[in-house]
C-alpha cells in the first residue's frame, strides 16, 4: 500500500492510499516514532528482539533529519525515518553516543497502520503566525498614493477620506486575523495616533502609569515607573496589567526613539499558541493552565493590586460544533505572578511542567513575529490574545505606550472596512 507522508513542525502524517478499516491517515508523534524504532542496532536486542532504548534518553522534542517512502528488507512498503544520533545507555548505564552519523528507523506500513494511536484526526490547529510581513502597513506607501497635502505638516502626514478609509481597514484585517499590526513610517504625533484607532469621541485609557506611558530609563513622566518598563533590561513575554479585574482590551506601542543597540520587540499569538498547545502537544498541560488559579500581584512603592485567574481563562458557553470552550483571555506576566499556593504538594510539580511546556512552546522562533521599530513606527496589539516583549537594550530607547477599549476600537475600524467593502462594490 502506498502512503504519502507530511511533516508537521512536531509529528508526522502518514496517508494511505487505500482506507483500510476506515483509516485513512494516521499522526505520529516523532518522539514516539523514535521510542519505537524497530531497529537491531541498538533498539531492539539482536535475538530476542525486544526493546533497548531507553524513553527516558528521547528528548521529546525531537525532530527527523528526513523522511523517506521506502520498503523493508521483504520488499513491503514501509516509511524510513532518519535521526541524528542520541546518547543511548551502555552496558553500565551511562550515557554514550554511538559512531554512526544517523540513525535510520524502517516501518513498515502494516505496522503503522496497525499501531496508529490518533486516526483520521480533524481537530488539528497550525503554528501561529510567525511572519513580520503579514502584520505590516507602510503608511509612506499611503501617503504616497493617498496623501492630503493641505492638511499635513512635517511631522504628521494626513491622509485623505479615501486613504484613512484604507489604512483603518487594513487596521482591521490585520487585527482580526493576527492580532498585531506594525505600521512603519506612521510619524511622530502620539496624540494624532490615537484617533487612527477610535473616534475622536473617545479617549484612551488612562492607568495608575498616566495617560500616556513613556517608557525609557530616564522617565520624568509617569507617576509609579519602579517597574521593569522604565529600565533597559529585557521583558520576556506577557499581557499587560494582568493584576487589573478589567484589563485593556488593546495597546499600542510609538517608537520615538529606537534604542542604539537592542531592544527589539516580539510578539506571540497566544490565542493560536493556547490552540497549539491543547490539540499538537499536550492536552493535560492546556487543562491545567484553564483551570488553576494563579494570583497576579503587582506591588509597587506606591501602587498594589491583586487579581486572580487562570493564565488561560475560558468563556462559559462552548462551541456548538465543537463542544470545547473557547479561550476569551490571555494573562500571562511573569514578573506580577505571586507565589502558587493553590495546588496541592503532590501536584504541584505537574503544574510547573504544564508551565515550561507552554512557555518553551512560546520562546520557538516559529511562534514569534519579530518587530525592530525605528522611529516614527507604531505596533498595536490585542491585549487578551497577544503577548508582547522586547529585548534588552542601551541607549536612550523611547516607546510611547497607550491603552484602547476594545469597544472603541471595534467598531471604528469596522465602520471603515465595511466603507471600503461598499466603495469597491
Amino acid at each position: 500500500m502506498a502512503v504519502r507522508v507530511e511533516l508537521k513542525p512536531d509529528w508526522a502524517r502518514i496517508v494511505f492510499s487505500e482506507a483500510v478499516d476506515g483509516i485513512t491517515s494516521a499522526d505520529f508523534h516523532y518522539f514516539w516514532l523514535r521510542h519505537n524504532c524497530p531497529c537491531l542496532n541498538g533498539c531492539r536486542h539482536q535475538t530476542t528482539h525486544e526493546r533497548l532504548i531507553d524513553a527516558s534518553v528521547i528528548p521529546l522534542n525531537i525532530q527527523p533529519l528526513r523522511v523517506e517512502t521506502t520498503t523493508t528488507d521483504s520488499d513491503e512498503p514501509a516509511v524510513t525515518v532518519f535521526w541524528a544520533p542520541i546518547a543511548t545507555k551502555n552496558n553500565t548505564g551511562e550515557l554514550e553516543l554511538p559512531r554512526e552519523k544517523e540513525h535510520a528507523s524502517v516501518f513498515s506500513v502494516d505496522w503503522l497502520r496497525n499501531n496508529a494511536y490518533a486516526t483520521n484526526r480533524e481537530q488539528t490547529h497550525d503554528l501561529p503566525p510567525h511572519d513580520a510581513n503579514l502584520v505590516t502597513i507602510d503608511y509612506q506607501e499611503l501617503a504616497d498614493n493617498y496623501g492630503d497635502t493641505a492638511n499635513s505638516t512635517l511631522t504628521n502626514t494626513k491622509l485623505t477620506a479615501d486613504g484613512a478609509a484604507r489604512y483603518k481597514a487594513l487596521l482591521f484585517d490585520k487585527l482580526s486575523q493576527y492580532g498585531v499590526a506594525v505600521i512603519r513610517n506612521r510619524g511622530s504625533d502620539t496624540e494624532d495616533i490615537i484617533y487612527d484607532f477610535i473616534d475622536p469621541s473617545a479617549d484612551v485609557i488612562p492607568t495608575h502609569f498616566g495617560r500616556i506611558e513613556h517608557l525609557r530609563t530616564d522617565n520624568t513622566e509617569n507617576a509609579n515607573n519602579d517597574q521593569l518598563g522604565y529600565t533597559n533590561s529585557p521583558v520576556r513575554l506577557h499581557t499587560d496589567l494582568c493584576y487589573a479585574e478589567s484589563v485593556p482590551g488593546f495597546q499600542f506601542l510609538h517608537c520615538i526613539r529606537p534604542a542604539d543597540v537592542g531592544g527589539d520587540n516580539y510578539f506571540v499569538h497566544a490565542e493560536s499558541a493556547a490552540n497549539y498547545l491543547k490539540t499538537e502537544v499536550s492536552r493535560r498541560a492546556y487543562d491545567l493552565l484553564t483551570t488553576v488559579p494563579v494570583r497576579f500581584d503587582r506591588k509597587q512603592n506606591k501602587f498594589q493590586a491583586l487579581h486572580v485567574s487562570p493564565i488561560l481563562r475560558l468563556g462559559d458557553t462552548p462551541d456548538p460544533a465543537t463542544n470545547e470552550h473557547r479561550l476569551e483571555q490571555v494573562r500571562y506576566s511573569y514578573f506580577t505572578q505571586g507565589a502558587q499556593t493553590s495546588v496541592p504538594f503532590s501536584e504541584l510539580r505537574e503544574w510547573y511542567e504544564a508551565l515550561q511546556v507552554w512557555d518553551k512552546l512560546l520562546y520557538r522562533d516559529d511562534f514569534q513575529i519579530k518587530a525592530n521599530l525605528e522611529a516614527g513606527d507604531v505596533v498595536i496589539y490585542d491585549n487578551l490574545k497577544v503577548l508582547h516583549a522586547r529585548n534588552g537594550f542601551t541607549g536612550a530607547r523611547h516607546m510611547a505606550g497607550v491603552y484602547l477599549n476594545s469597544s472603541d476600537l471595534w467598531p471604528h475600524l469596522r465602520q471603515a472596512k465595511e466603507q471600503t467593502v461598499t466603495t469597491e462594490a
